[in-house]
Order: structure tokens, then sequence, then C-alpha cells
């Protein structure tokens, strides 16, 4: 621990004497003293407090990657469980609170917006709550954004997962219009998915878990436990004629919670992180019509060809002990040219960003290892930035917080 002293001077009190409280992420404090200062003329009261912190980043010298980027980290702003980000392109910043049903607003320079741009009823319980969130492909000029939440229930209405588009005027949401909604009949707290991405067509794709319900993942004529894809037609969500099953939005099945998912710049493929039961949480390519293996009675098989199992796709990574994988991107930035095309995830248990290098084909993985963080933990979202920072989410040190990697070539 890091041991600092800090006065309070009378800009720090309030009005009426009491100290002015600032929040500092990860620390804890005492006030061990009160000391009246004659020198000025005894107006006000100078609170000595010590600081017990953990190691401050912005104090860190910077870190140089196996493959040769420097870059420091560095915290961006304290955050309520910020669960989901997406960058607009002239670097604006949204992301989700997990917990509370807002959605917020950063402007390119950094300032977060003091209202929400909307807030929802959402029911947070365990792992519901606001998950994902999008920009739409025409964002610049249709201002739209996207949202996966958990919708409260009500006398006549289970809880549902539900997507929700509206339009951001003047930092507002306004004109919300459900286009989805999924509803949680078995009462499952757990498992509910909440990826959304567009691919470069404007394809609109829908994570669902299995809402704790092993069974649902290999049904087609359920939404649970599947990657959905859909097209949009007259404010309307409309299955795709070239979807992999005829008549039915699934794209992929046999997910057990598919949380996050980014596509390959390169390839134009899907990859996934997913969720295991007590062994293999998984990074999937996710391929049109496959299926990736999760199944009641299922038993661990990493890496690993299942016989038997139609359509089966092996994953490219598999984790036992379990890590809980959150948040993926792919970083295509020439920022930090050696980290070009590869791809980064979060993990919720291990803290972890893990950066991941694919081969040529782009089907295989040729490393995976750990950033170094400097001690902090990766455990939610991740997301590029315009200007080529890696942002992601954390939690602890009171409600969370957003931290960015700097290559050193990027301006912050």
């Amino acid at each position: 621990m890091n041991e600092g002293v800090k006065s309070a001077g009378c800009k720090d009190l309030h009005p009426n004497g009491a100290l002015g409280k600032t929040k500092l992420l990860g620390c804890r404090y005492a006030i061990i003293g009160i000391m009246n200062l004659d020198g000025l003329k005894k107006l006000c009261a100078v609170i000595v407090i010590v600081l017990l912190c953990s190691p401050s980043v912005q104090a860190q010298d910077s870190f140089v990657s196996p493959d040769g980027v420097r870059y420091r980290v560095e915290r961006f702003l304290e955050a309520n469980f910020p669960v989901g980000m997406a960058f607009a392109p002239a670097g604006e910043l949204f992301y989700n609170e997990k917990t509370t049903g807002n959605v917020r607003y950063v402007n390119a320079d950094g300032i977060r917006q003091i209202q929400p741009v909307i807030s929802l009823a959402a029911d947070a319980l365990q792992e519901r709550g606001m998950l994902g969130i999008a920009l739409d492909p025409n964002y610049e000029t249709n201002r739209y954004v996207w949202i996966f939440y958990t919708a409260q229930g009500t006398a006549r209405e289970y809880p549902a997962n539900k997507v929700l588009r509206f339009r951001v005027a003047a930092g507002i949401g306004l004109e919300p219009v459900e286009l989805l909604s999924v509803p949680i009949e078995n009462g499952s707290l757990v498992h509910n998915g909440g990826g959304l991405q567009f691919d470069d067509k404007g394809y609109l794709y829908v994570g669902i878990g299995d809402y704790g319900d092993a069974s649902l993942p290999q049904n087609l004529n359920v939404p649970q436990g599947k990657i959905h894809r859909f097209a949009l037609q007259d404010d309307r969500l409309v299955i795709p004629d070239d979807n992999p099953f005829a008549g039915s939005s699934v794209y992929a099945y046999g997910l057990r919670n598919p949380f996050d998912y980014a596509f390959d710049p390169l390839s134009g493929r899907l990859f996934a992180t997913e969720n295991g039961d007590s062994c293999d949480d998984e990074l999937n390519l996710i391929l049109p019509g496959f299926n990736y293996g999760y199944r009641q009675g299922y038993e661990c098989a990493g890496t690993r060809y299942i016989a038997g199992l139609g359509r089966y796709l092996p994953p490219l990574l598999s984790y036992t002990p379990t890590i809980a994988p959150v948040g993926i991107a792919f970083y295509d930035h020439p920022a930090a040219p050696q980290w070009r095309h590869d791809l980064f995830f979060c993990g919720w248990n291990d803290g972890v960003l893990h950066h991941v290098r694919l081969t040529a084909a782009r089907n295989r993985v040729e490393f995976d290892r750990p950033i170094d963080l400097g001690g902090l933990h990766c455990r939610l979202d991740v997301a590029v930035s315009p200007s080529g920072a890696i942002y992601f989410g954390a939690v602890g040190g009171g409600t969370g917080a957003i931290y960015r990697l700097l290559p050193l070539t990027a301006p912050p």
C-alpha cells in the first residue's frame, strides 16, 4: 500500500464547516487530526488525512508489451458498473450502468454529461440489468442507440430481456422503440446473454443466454442459448432470407451464455466469448448454422471435437478453471501497429485483459497472453476508441471505473 497525506483547506469545506468529500478510487482514508490555523484567522479547520491507496495508475511508468508496444494505463473516469461501452466515430462514448438503468454520455473531451441520456426501469438482480449497447451503423445521420436490457416484471408480465432503440438529440434519448422481447418465464436470474453487434452490411446480431436451462440451447424452436441475426425493415426486426435456418433468426446455437462478440476486420467473421459451467469458458469462432455444444449432461471437452453432435464446432480457446470471459474487441488502429487486427477480451474472474493473436487463416490462435495493467483489473467490457486507446471497465473501489490503455504514439 502507498501512503500519502492530504491537507484540506477552506475551499475543501462545505459552508457549514463539514469536510467536502473527494472520492478517491481504490483508497481508504482515516482522519488523524484537526488543527486550527492562525494564519487563516481560524476561519476554517484543516483536516489532515492519511491516504492508504493501491498503487496509483497515473503515477506508474509506462509498460512495454512482449511485442514492443509501449503504453500507459490510466483511470478515465469513475463509473457505476459500466457493463457495456460504445464509441461514436467522433470520439464520444456511450456506456451502460448495469444496476441503475442509465445510459451515460461522455463527450470527445472526456466530460460526462450530468444527466443520463435515458433511464430505463431495469431489473438488475444478479446477472440481469443493463447489458449490451451498440450504435446504429448510420449513427452519424440517424443518432440511433441500441440497448439490450432486462425489463422489470409486472403483475401481468414476466421480466424480459429486451432490445430497445432510441434516438439521441441534445444529449437526451427520445422515441424509444422496443424491437425484441424474450420473457424470463422460468424466473432465472442468470445467463441472459446481452451482446449486440452490427456487421458491415447492417445486420444486427443479438446474443441470448440459456436462462439457466441446459435443455434450451439445442432446441432450435426457442430463442435461448443462441446468437440471432436480424435485418431491420420499417422499424421492425425481420429474418434475413440468407439465415442458416429458413424462417428462423437463429444464426448459431448450443451456447450457454454468450456475453459479447466482435467482428474480425480482416475476415469479417464473428468471434464470441462464452461462459461455461464449471469448465470450458471459451473463445469461439461463430459460423452460421454451427452448434457450439452446450446441452444437458454436458461433459468438459476443452477444444476436442465432440463426436455424434451435429454441426459441432470446437472452441478456439477453452479455460478450466473458468475465467468468465466478458467484453471483447478487435484492435484495428495504426497507433499500435504490432497489435493491428489482434483480439482483446476481459475475464470477470481473473481480471485479466487477454491479448489474442490469430493465425493468418483467422481460424486458429497463435497466442493468448495477459496485458500488464499494473495491478488493475479488466472485468467488464472492452472497446477501442477512434484515437486507438483501449478502454475497459472495472468494478470495486466504490461502484467501478473505466480505464484506458494508451499506446504512447496515440493521442490521449
